[in-house]
């Protein structure tokens, strides 16, 4: 028993000493912070607006030279291989990646020269900053320092811990990765022993950006420094670092929910009325633009302002005296009059790029019109996916389209599932196309979920669509199905024909050889490629009528593209509420979601008007890239 009441003594000091040197790190953070704001926030608004015009441009440009190359006029996952494969389409890519790697270092250099600036207790000025952006990315192109690009462009950004720069190409998962990565256990398991282990890489190597920007070291002499530095201290850092992620967080959606809401009842009161559902609608729009415009701004700020703190707090007196010292007497280089004409120049080139922006987006002060849903899979939140209940669900929820996944068994029936097997659906791992209708039909579907689903069985396309066209219901149908199987394009078919859908079924796939096949069978029938990438002229595609693209790849640019020709654009697989905001103002046709729900409540707050308000959602979403 002592050596246990021990032992809690101890880790009781050891809490108590790291909540106690929280509080001296979180004050000094913002007290360097406080000191050169204005500068800092100018600093930052000019980052993002070039890095948001810049990338925009150089997207375009990468891509129409991608396909220049390739000799494609668009490109999907049907030439993906034969356009990211081509030597000259690597070698841009990586150009591409280094440039944006290039504007995160800027921005955070920068920063770094501010807050370590601001240890002396000097003050800096804009030129200085820019200066020390410039010289960190020259020091970049030293093919000696490379591994760089790799740690800021990959590393920092995956750990999603400590996002140092408001321009970081943030690595972001497409929707349907992360739906993979959940509903596969080994592959959950192995995804967070990754990030963990990414997140102690990084906590041991975070002071090799300190070194390389501030020092006259190399990278790799910057990260065996850090080490260095860390040997100790890395669970201090962690816990700094993470306590600091929350309360930066949880300030910024407080912030951002009390000015809304006081905003909101000031123009309430001068307009002298009281419309509680377009408050509400306008509260929490307003309140997530905020949210996310203050994370871009506030969070890089005060994450390198933290990042200095550390930095210096485990440096010896002496390396911290000739750090400091260096960067001070670089503000003494610059006079007055070379600040204001840099500054000058800077704001007459950022005007020139808003301008450009304005003229080249002009279409996004157009309203739009509210999309559709589209219920995945049926409303496969409160039912089992793909079977009567989860359709019945949606219908009765009077969405206006329903997605399902076909297959066929043995005996030639079509059958509703999203996987070849039905192994992730009941446990056992039954192969659909060796299976017959009778076989399957006695599996029950639904007893691990909450509800009444205990005698839910495998259901075909014929009832599906029976009950689509009863509630009036357009279907979209996904053709999964087995290179095994028969006649498989041909059976769908008819069904749809029996059973009088023809007119309101959308065929989709993601394997243009099935869209080809049913276009050689029925032209006539509507058509939609399934893209999780889509660019170029996409309405060159002559198998599809419609597209239907991961949402994490829709663009304004993209949706407008398809509207001039005719095509509607679809959406998948939305299931987050802030998504829909970016979504209308992109003015999508349809968005399919698990959570219909969910999401008619998102699009009954969105706003739909042009003008600035849906430029600014579009702007918002390219600087905070919808950081999750």
């Amino acid at each position: 028993m002592e050596k246990i009441d021990k032992v809690f003594m101890i880790l009781r000091r050891r809490i108590a000493e790291l909540f106690q040197n929280f509080g001296q790190f979180f004050k000094r953070v913002l007290l360097l912070f406080t000191q050169d704001y204005v500068e800092t926030a100018l600093f930052i608004l000019f980052c993002s607006i070039i890095t948001a015009a810049t990338t925009s441009l150089l997207k375009k440009l990468l891509v129409k030279a991608m396909m220049l190359v390739s000799g494609e006029t668009y490109i999907a996952p049907v030439n993906l291989q034969k356009v990211l494969l081509n030597p000259l389409s690597i070698l841009m890519m990586l150009i591409f990646a280094v440039i944006v790697t290039l504007m995160s270092l800027f921005e955070i250099a920068g920063l770094l020269h501010t807050f370590s600036v601001a240890q002396a207790g000097c003050e800096t000025n804009l030129t200085c900053m820019f200066m020390a952006g410039f010289r960190a990315c020259w020091k970049a192109l030293n093919p000696r320092n490379w591994p760089i690009m790799i740690f800021i462009l990959v590393l920092v950004p995956l750990t999603k811990l400590l996002p140092l720069s408001g321009s970081t190409f943030k690595l972001i998962l497409p929707g349907f990765v992360n739906q993979t990565i959940d509903y596969t256990k080994w592959l959950n398991v192995l995804y967070y022993v990754l990030y963990w282990v990414l997140i102690l890489f990084l906590a041991v190597y975070i002071f090799s950006i300190n070194g390389f920007v501030l020092q006259k070291e190399s990278f790799f002499k910057s990260c065996s420094k850090s080490r260095k530095l860390c040997k100790g201290h890395i669970l201090e850092v962690l816990f700094n670092m993470f306590l600091l992620t929350v309360i930066l967080n949880f300030t910024i959606n407080s912030i951002s929910s009390i000015l809304v809401v006081n905003g909101e009842e000031l123009m309430s009161f001068v307009r002298r009325t009281g419309n509680v559902v377009a408050k509400s609608e306008a509260v929490g729009t307003y309140t997530y633009a905020l949210r996310q415009i203050l994370k871009s701004f506030l969070s890089p700020a005060i994450n390198n302002a933290a990042l200095t703190v550390l930095f210096y707090k485990f440096l010896d007196d002496k390396t911290k005296k000739e750090t400091v010292s260096s960067e001070v007497r670089e503000l003494k280089q610059f006079s007055m009059k070379r600040t204001v004409a840099f500054v000058v120049s800077l704001a007459v080139a950022s005007g020139a790029i808003i301008g450009f922006m304005i003229f080249r987006y002009s279409y996004l002060f157009e309203s739009v019109d509210r999309p559709l849903v589209c219920a995945h899979r049926g409303d496969n939140v409160n039912a089992p996916e793909n079977t009567m209940p989860a359709f019945e669900l949606a219908a009765s929820e009077n969405l206006k389209w329903i997605e399902l996944d076909v297959h066929q068994t043995s005996d030639g029936v079509i059958v509703c599932n999203h996987d070849s097997t039905i192994k992730r659906v009941t446990g056992r791992n039954i192969a659909i196309h060796d299976a017959t209708y009778e076989e399957l039909s006695k599996i029950e579907l639904g007893p691990w979920m909450p509800g009444e689903y205990e005698h839910v069985h495998i259901c075909t396309l014929r009832e599906a669509l029976a009950l689509a066209k009863e509630n009036d219901i357009n279907v979209q149908v996904e053709l999964k199905g087995h290179a095994a199987d028969k006649n498989f394009e041909e059976n769908v078919l008819a069904v749809i024909n029996e059973t009088g859908m023809h007119d309101n079924v959308m065929i989709i796939a993601q394997d243009a050889s099935r869209l080809q096949r049913m276009m050689e069978l029925d032209p006539t029938i509507t058509k939609g490629y399934c893209m999780v990438i889509a660019v170029g002229d996409l309405y060159d595609i002559e198998y599809t009528d419609n597209i239907t693209i991961e949402e994490s790849y829709v663009t304004p640019e993209l949706v407008r593209a398809m509207h001039e020709k005719g095509i509607k654009v679809f959406c998948w697989t939305v299931d987050l509420d802030d998504t829909v905001q970016y979504l209308v103002s992109c003015d999508v046709d349809v968005i399919g979601t698990d959570n219909p729900m969910l999401i008619n409540n998102a699009l009954d707050k969105a706003d739909y008007s042009g003008g600035l308000s849906r430029a600014a959602h579009i702007l918002m979403h390219m600087i905070a890239n919808m950081d999750k």
